[in-house]
């Protein structure tokens, strides 16, 4: 969407642009009553959505795959919904970082999470684009009482990627546990991590976007349906035997989420050749949760190939 043919100014006027991310988080949402909230969402989803032709037709594949039994058009609606959900979740973690609202949470896997806090050792904390992992973050730094290492990717667009910097800084005055790195080309992240899960630290992994410079691998999830999914989460994981905790975050209604906490996955033992148990194990879980709670499912690049 950033093509080299868009002036500077139309870039930041576009889907992925920083623009209309500083004027709701400067601005709008400072003087928006709660209720009139869902119009604005409504009408800023319904832009993106008709700008973001290739996501929303990424998306709506995804989706089909995902229910083979869904037709064309069943596919956009869902679609639609997700987006409408990401605006959503938008809202609230912007509402949150101006202090303008709050958010409720309820917890599933209460003795996954109590083990991953009584640990020892480093640990791993597997995850996926679902719910607002970014507004939850920082507070599971608080609660492990460790610091929290989240591992993101950069922006398409450099005026983006400051706007996040911006924010990201002030969440890391707030909650000094928590800590972002980024998975930029050349900068032996693997290393580092491999160092901070050493020293006892907690590192935060998405598991489901392949974009960017992240190596792919593919997983055949069912017979005939490929998952396409990073490489690099199960190679740290299996190169260091960190113990693997999987995490989802869903959207339940008005400003209220659940976390989802699951028991650590057994990966095997790091060998030569490819980590394709290791994917497989991740693949099966990750395709459950995404059925469940295909509404909030973030991934807006083609993540199936079907044979």
């Amino acid at each position: 969407m950033s093509g080299t043919g868009k002036s500077r100014l139309g870039r930041r006027f576009g889907v992925f642009g920083d623009l209309h991310i500083r004027f709701l988080r400067d601005h709008a949402l400072r003087i928006i009553p709660w209720f009139l909230e869902p119009v604005l969402v409504a009408v800023w989803t319904f832009v993106f959505f008709m700008l973001a032709k290739k996501q929303r037709q990424a998306v709506a594949e995804n989706l089909q795959a995902l229910h083979p039994q869904w037709g064309r058009w069943r596919g956009r609606l869902g679609a639609w919904q997700v987006f409408w959900n990401f605006g959503l979740t938008y809202a609230d973690a912007l509402r949150c970082q101006t202090q303008t609202g709050g958010v409720d949470w309820a917890l599933d896997g209460i003795a996954a999470m109590e083990d991953v806090a009584s640990r020892k050792q480093g640990c791993i904390i597997l995850t996926a684009h679902m719910g607002n992992y970014d507004l939850a973050a920082p507070l599971f730094a608080a609660s492990f009482k460790r610091t929290l290492y989240t591992v993101r990717a950069e922006e398409r667009e450099p005026e983006t990627q400051k706007a996040r910097e911006e924010e990201i800084r002030k969440k890391e005055q707030e909650f000094p546990l928590f800590k972002t790195l980024y998975n930029r080309e050349g900068s032996m992240l693997a290393i580092e991590l491999a160092k901070l899960l050493a020293e006892g630290n907690l590192i935060a992994v998405q598991g489901d976007r392949v974009v960017f410079e992240v190596t792919p691998m593919d997983v055949e999830v069912e017979p005939g349906l490929v998952m396409r999914l990073p490489k690099g989460p199960f190679f740290l994981a299996r190169a260091t035997a960190a113990p693997t905790f999987p995490l989802f975050i869903v959207r339940e209604g008005w400003r209220r989420y659940r976390v989802i906490v699951l028991p650590e996955i057994n990966l095997p033992l790091r060998s030569r050749g490819a980590d394709q148990e290791a994917a497989e194990l991740w693949a099966t879980t990750l395709l459950g949760e995404c059925r469940k709670h295909w509404k909030q499912w973030y991934v807006f690049e083609p993540l199936f190939v079907k044979q």
